[in-house]
């Protein structure tokens, strides 16, 4: 165990986070749920969902024989829904090709949806006590600062060489405490912005402190251009309120997931409705009633409402290809984004104050 590496462990005894539901009664599979919520999410946020998806999961064998929709409902609220998708498939496989029992090497990892190399260091250390490196945000912003790398462009280093880092830092004995220690180290001592320089145990030999050029490590990433995206929805309800919702492509952020219809650039709304083969009179349509502006991804997307609202049964307007009618009770249970229950959510209150 290297200098760098005892410092940091021993800032855990003080510091670390040791009271996290999946610290607690360890298991592979708790485990695996958390490193996967965790990817592109604050450990504060997947807290407010890791209790509720594992009170309905509490097994790899319920998680594969969930439907996804039931899945994608337990995820509501975490985004990336990508990730629960593939969860639901590497469920399937670790059931189906290993009995159930999650594999011990990083390749074998790897190979299920959903894992990187990262994340399955993470896994073999924390499951197993393995000497397996990781290389987060978190482990990358403190090994840059400390060997003073991936900063100015006269710093710059490959992949590899970030991995061989990482690598020569991660003890044989200990692998669980080490990685966890790092990760926390640099999630709340060595931050991106405010680090706690002064308080650090490993200042002395940090190459960023030492030459005062701590914000220049790591370099911030060059922005890249946000495309601007506009999207016309449209809610489509029934008498009782229950919504019609199409499943979306294959592909894209929020691919094969339940969503509303969505009118082309030049499309009326009473032409979708005649696509669908509903009828144009005796609907209370609003155009365009509002809007909203948000960010996804590297889109900025600005997004109108129309709404559709009958007075007959959905079985009377009958239900279009890749379609289905969700009575509005049942919407969060139906696999939808955030931002797809908000719409309808927003339609239906609109409708009702009126």
């Amino acid at each position: 165990m290297d200098w760098f590496t005892a410092q940091i462990i021993h800032w855990s005894k003080s510091h670390g986070r040791t009271n996290l539901p999946w610290q607690q009664k360890r298991s592979p599979y708790r485990v695996w749920v958390a490193e996967i919520m965790l990817q592109q999410t604050q450990v504060a946020t997947v807290l407010k969902h890791y209790d509720r998806f594992h009170k309905c999961f509490p097994n790899v064998f319920s998680l594969y024989r969930a439907t996804r929709d039931e899945v994608l409902s337990a995820w509501f609220g975490l985004g990336h829904y990508r990730r629960a998708v593939n969860m639901h498939k590497a469920a399937g496989i670790v059931v189906n090709e290993y009995a159930g029992q999650f594999p011990k090497t990083v390749s074998e990892l790897c190979s299920l949806p959903g894992i990187g190399r990262s994340t399955a260091g993470s896994m073999l250390a924390s499951m197993w006590n393995m000497p397996a490196p990781i290389l987060d945000a978190n482990v990358r912003r403190v090994l840059s600062r400390y060997h003073g790398v991936n900063g100015p462009d006269s710093t710059k280093c490959t992949e590899r060489e970030m991995w061989r880092l990482a690598e020569s830092h991660t003890p044989d004995e200990h692998g669980r405490t080490y990685n966890q220690a790092i990760m926390d180290f640099g999630a709340l001592w060595c931050t991106r912005s405010n680090p706690k320089c002064a308080q650090c145990p490993v200042r002395a030999n940090c190459t960023a402190y030492q030459s005062d050029m701590v914000s220049d490590f790591p370099a911030k990433k060059s922005g890249t251009l946000s495309r601007l995206t506009s999207i016309r929805s449209c809610v489509v309800f029934d008498r009782d309120f229950a919504c019609l919702l199409r499943q979306r492509a294959p592909s894209g952020i929020y691919a094969t997931m339940w969503d509303t219809p969505e009118l082309t650039e030049n499309t009326h709304p009473k032409a979708l409705l005649q696509q669908l083969e509903f009828p144009t009179k005796g609907v209370n349509l609003q155009v365009n009633v509002s809007r909203c502006n948000y960010r996804i991804s590297n889109q900025k997307v600005n997004e109108a409402h129309t709404i559709a609202k009958y007075n007959v049964p959905s079985n009377e307007l009958g239900t279009p290809a890749n379609m289905r009618w969700i009575p509005f009770h049942l919407l969060r249970s139906a696999g939808l984004s955030v931002r797809t229950m908000q719409r309808i959510e927003l339609a239906k209150s609109r409708l009702e104050s009126q």
